[in-house]
């Protein structure tokens, strides 16, 4: 009873045990049950009880096996089905032997071809396809884990029996192809060779310049990190069309599994870039483009007052921004694009319109944290809102990367506007340094746990205000 109510609870876990090992036993165990004991007992009883004990012990290796290959799994080693159906149907074999010598008395050379005969009669019944899948074994043309495409299948290989193999879909469909099928008809393994290349075209307007493309593409590529450095990623014009150029977008990726999702990036990612750098993208077969009305006005007095909320800025006056508007421009990125490298020269700094960003800083070579680390975040709703000051104050290299974590905007402000603004007033330069020595300042306290001093500030504020002089040269 208990062995026959854990195949029902197991049933739908086969993460854990399958029913099978379990009807096993309670079967062997009906049969010892209902098996005829004593002096009197009928001639077959001798028979099922044999059965009756082969089935029990049968059922034992199985779950036994079954337990093994959980814990295989949850170490992340590939078990293969094939070699396990084989271990168990010696097994299996081997347990009828030694039952059949010792309760039935055959004899032991005879039951030498027993086992055999029962391998081969249950992989000629069960298992069509044995001789393919031992093929598929011997060469080993894929592992579990290999993304595969078999006719219009693809998915991800889970194992491979006597007579079939298993692979999943990206929908999580799980598909069973014969093995006779692999063997007989064309299979492509993306994942042997370690990367697979992907590739995807965009038209573009005339009047861009190739190499202006290919290096804003280029740009989006080396700032994904499913793409592969190497092989290097290819970016160049393909043909030409009625009323744009065809370009081809062609890179490698490490995990087919990765190559969906990798796409859309890079297609978000380019057109945000493309955007930036002013792109014409031609317009949709058919359709007539709108005339587009601005208000310049209107536009300029929203970016004053997004300027104002920089506390860089606080006290200078509209006609002060006015001057830096020229040199001030309204830049969107999508998700995953770097907006400044740590080590890059600081010669612009953003203010945060809409969207949040991370802040990464370099590991550290020889040590086991050598990715980028994640030290803060920054969005529109922060009390510092802005990044990028200080390099572009002091003439200094990025201390840090910042890294688009939404799509965003920003307004993205030029060494040219401040060296406009400091040439025509010059009097709004100390202001201007006293905050950013202020902000640096704290910055180091935070970093040391020790208070920000006055006197500190005023020996920062004289050292940047020096230095800006000399940059801006006013």
């Amino acid at each position: 009873m208990i062995a026959a109510l854990s195949a029902v609870a197991f049933r739908r876990r086969t993460r854990w045990f399958t029913p099978a090992g379990f009807i096993m036993l309670a079967l062997g165990l009906i049969f010892d049950l209902m098996t005829p004991r004593g002096v009197t007992e009928p001639v077959w009883a001798p028979y099922t009880r044999a059965v009756g004990i082969s089935l029990m012990w049968c059922a034992l290796i199985r779950l036994a096996m079954e337990s093994v290959e959980n814990s295989l799994r949850r170490r992340k080693i590939p078990v293969s089905t094939i070699v396990t159906e084989l271990t168990l149907t010696g097994l299996y074999a081997t347990v009828v032997a030694i039952v059949g010598y010792h309760m039935l008395d055959f004899h032991i050379r005879g039951l030498i071809a027993i086992p055999t005969l029962f391998t081969l009669g249950q992989a000629a019944l069960e298992h069509r396809d044995m001789f393919s899948g031992l093929l598929i074994q011997s060469q080993r043309p894929f592992r579990p884990g290999d993304w595969v495409r078999v006719g219009e299948q693809v998915g991800q290989v889970q194992g491979t029996g006597w007579g079939v193999t298993r692979i999943v879909t990206r929908a999580g469909e799980s598909v069973v192809i014969p093995s006779g099928m692999l063997a007989s008809g064309g299979l492509t393994n993306y994942s042997a060779s370690g990367h697979v290349a992907d590739e995807l075209f965009i038209g573009l307007g005339y009047g861009e310049e190739p190499w202006k493309i290919e290096n804003a593409i280029q740009k989006v590529l080396d700032d994904i990190p499913e793409v592969l450095g190497e092989p290097r990623p290819e970016v160049g014009p393909w043909e030409f069309g009625d009323s744009s150029i065809r370009y081809r977008i062609r890179y490698w990726v490490a995990d087919f599994g990765e190559v969906e999702s990798t796409r859309g990036q890079i297609t978000r990612n380019v057109w945000y870039a493309l955007r930036r750098n002013a792109t014409e993208f031609p317009p949709p077969a058919g359709a007539t483009p709108s005339p587009a009305s601005k208000n310049h006005e209107g536009l300029e007095n929203l970016m004053i007052q997004d300027l104002r909320k920089v506390d860089l800025f606080h006290e200078l006056a509209d006609e002060d921004l006015r001057i830096m508007l020229p040199s001030v421009k309204v830049s969107q990125y999508g998700r995953g694009e770097v907006i400044l490298r740590q080590g890059a020269i600081g010669d612009s700094f953003f203010v945060l319109r809409r969207g949040r960003v991370e802040v990464l800083v370099d590991g550290v070579e020889g040590t086991d944290r050598r990715d980028p680390i994640v030290v803060g975040h920054i969005d529109q709703r922060s009390d510092r809102n802005y990044f990028g000051e200080i390099a572009l104050l002091k003439g200094e290299h990025r201390i840090a990367t910042v890294r688009a974590e939404t799509d965003l905007e920003v307004l993205e402000v030029s060494r040219n506007g401040f060296a406009h603004l400091f040439k025509a007033r010059p009097e709004s330069a100390p202001a201007i340094a006293k905050i950013a020595a202020s902000r640096e300042e704290e910055t180091l306290a935070q970093a040391s746990s020790s208070p920000a001093t006055a006197k500190a500030v005023r020996e920062e504020q004289g050292r940047i205000l020096a230095t800006m002089r000399k940059i801006f040269d006013f």
